[in-house]
């Protein structure tokens, strides 16, 4: 296989139309980039192929494996799918997911099955029935090729539609150890009379020990396509235990404008059992130990362990604490710290709780963990003076000449993240973004900033300073000097 260097896919405004001299300049900004174009060399196909890639926000800034999404119909769909994504992730309705659009090069050959029944004039122009040689291709070389360079989990979800969608139902009925869930829009289910639909009772009865989960869905299209979708989801539903299914008919939306509502609601009943709907009142009404359970069965149904969120847990401990329940909000926070170590947020917040339970002997060690992850945690280092300690006897600082500190100075680059060193009256300086913040220095090299949960480490080669190593609470990262 070859892999090409990516292409950025930009937002852009449109340039004024060549007659309309009198339109004002346009300012230069900068692209907003929301993936990267490939090249994959196939064997399969004989044919070179395109693919887009969407990384979640934060993939360069852990060590973390993540869910794979394949998105049929790149080039149309890739924009909307990566915002819905996004957006959901970021309201904490999924997990974050990589997302793989496959860019088109002959569709209706790609996500067809060989026309088996239908009567000759009923064929439509153009190659068609190559969806098993397409299946063959993202199974074989496209997914192993998409594991190898990226940090992935085996959890796989398809989502295809019209064409693509048929496409879907071909791959749970051929194939359906590839991928664990499918969002199936407007799956053209007509074709070939019918032929693949005709299958779905027969499939159902052969896989007995199948898992699996399939959305679909159908806009305002009738006939043969809707009776051809209903057959194949009834007979799924009738097997509850072997398959998840929902199916939505939406008669206001056309075969079109259904796409973007079928992701965003597909994704979503896909994780309704990850999403926490009201975690404060789950906790009163059934207490602690039924996070554990529910994300367990989670992770039976993933295939890998999903951690119950830091951000729930923490939501439930703040309402206790404010309800004056700090023997509660101890054990919820030492669970916590169970599930993520070396969260400062968390141990900073156990410490509180001990201050409130009059254990000073537990909240200073607690308070001392905090600055040991996170040595600019102002809330700790405040606490900590209250009860005498100075924060210098656990985080140590020293002076560094000016002559070393200029050594420092430069602009730093990892993934799209710019730092840049200045050294104003022999004070050294991190701005990130419009972030700027002065630098205490630990040692000649490492430094760190007040209320920031980063610390940095400069490092040298043939006498010159040549990377920023930035170490987070969980995770580091290298950032070249690149001035």
């Amino acid at each position: 296989m070859r892999f090409s260097a990516g292409i950025a896919l930009s937002l852009s405004m449109l340039a004024p139309m060549a007659g309309l001299a009198s339109a004002p300049a346009q300012e230069v900004g900068e692209p907003v980039t929301i993936g990267h174009r490939y090249n994959i060399q196939s064997k399969v196909l004989n044919e070179t192929r395109q693919y887009l890639v969407h990384k979640p926000g934060g993939y360069d800034f852990s060590d973390e494996r993540y869910p794979v999404v394949v998105l049929l119909d790149g080039e149309s769909n890739f924009q909307h799918v990566s915002a819905t994504l996004d957006h959901l992730r970021n309201t904490g309705r999924v997990l974050p997911m990589l997302l793989v659009g496959i860019e088109n090069t002959d569709r209706q050959r790609d996500f067809t099955p060989p026309i088996l029944t239908a009567k000759p004039e009923d064929r439509p122009p153009g190659v068609v029935g190559g969806a098993s040689q397409f299946l063959s291709f993202i199974a074989e070389e496209l997914l192993p090729h998409i594991d190898k360079t990226y940090r992935t989990r085996p959890t796989r979800i398809l989502i295809g539609h019209s064409y693509g969608g048929l496409f879907a139902v071909h791959t749970l009925f051929n194939r359906p150890e590839v991928f664990k869930a499918y969002i199936a829009i407007s799956p053209s289910l007509w074709w070939d009379d019918q032929a693949l639909a005709k299958q779905a009772d027969r499939f159902v009865a052969d896989h007995k020990d199948l898992q699996s989960a399939v959305y679909m869905t159908m806009g305002n299209e009738g006939g043969s396509m809707l009776g051809g979708a209903q057959k194949v989801i009834g007979a799924l539903a009738s097997s509850p235990r072997n398959f998840s299914t929902a199916f939505h008919n939406w008669p206001e939306e056309s075969h079109g404008s259904v796409v973007m509502r079928s992701v965003y609601e597909g994704m979503e009943w896909l994780y309704e059992p990850y999403y926490q709907h009201e975690p404060i009142r789950t906790y009163e009404e059934s207490g602690l130990q039924v996070f554990d359970k529910r994300f367990g069965r989670i992770s039976t149904y993933l295939g890998y362990e999903v951690k119950v969120p830091e951000h729930v847990l923490m939501q439930i401990q703040n309402y206790l604490q404010q309800e004056k329940r700090s023997q509660e909000a101890q054990q919820v926070l030492k669970r916590v710290i169970e599930i993520y170590p070396v969260s400062p947020g968390a141990h900073y917040e156990l410490g509180k709780t001990y201050l409130a339970l009059d254990d000073r002997a537990n909240a200073v060690q607690e308070l001392k963990r905090t600055l040991e992850l996170y040595p600019g945690h102002v809330g700790a280092r405040s606490d900590l003076e209250k009860l005498g300690i100075d924060a210098k006897t656990v985080v140590t600082e020293t002076s560094v000449v000016p002559a070393v500190l200029r050594g420092y100075v430069g602009e730093y680059r990892y993934s799209d993240e710019t730092s840049i060193v200045t050294l104003e009256d022999g004070k050294l300086f991190m701005k990130l973004g419009k972030d700027k913040r002065e630098l205490q220095a630990r040692s000649n090299v490492s430094f760190f900033a007040i209320d920031s949960d980063r610390e940095y480490t400069f490092n040298r080669r043939a006498g010159r300073t040549a990377s920023l190593t930035v170490q987070l609470p969980e995770f580091a990262y290298e950032s070249q000097k690149v001035k």
